[in-house]
């Protein structure tokens, strides 16, 4: 059984946590931080992150990539002012990985809602 509750779904869990570090950012306003998941949960965050973001690394080798000029959550132009998503994943056997991802003002509450991002800020 794990010490801390999924950040997910919110229940405990067996087997170790896979932890994420997870933040949404625009200038000095800032969304997120360390979050620790189930495996499914883990699988969910992966699979949310393949589908929206730029893979940066895996391991040891970083990507190439071409920085992203729409929103990744709905695919909109992310005009001025837009937030960017800043993620590294440490699911338990596989390889640690860093994505990133901007995201326009309209969808930057969707995506926190999604990944749970300011639930990590109401913690102690």
């Amino acid at each position: 059984m794990a010490f801390t509750p999924c950040a997910f779904h919110g229940a405990k869990y067996t087997g170790g946590a896979n932890t994420f570090f997870l933040r949404l950012v625009r200038g000095q306003e800032s969304r997120g931080g360390k979050i620790q998941v189930c495996a499914d949960c883990a699988t969910l965050a992966l699979d949310y992150l393949s589908q929206r973001a730029v893979k940066v690394s895996e391991g040891d080798r970083f990507l190439e990539y071409t920085d992203p000029v729409a929103c990744g959550n709905d695919g909109s132009d992310v005009g001025a002012g837009y937030w960017t998503l800043y993620g590294n994943a440490y699911p338990r056997g596989m390889a640690e990985s860093q994505w990133y991802m901007r995201v326009c003002n309209t969808c930057a509450d969707a995506v926190a809602e999604d990944l749970h991002l300011d639930d990590v800020q109401a913690r102690p």
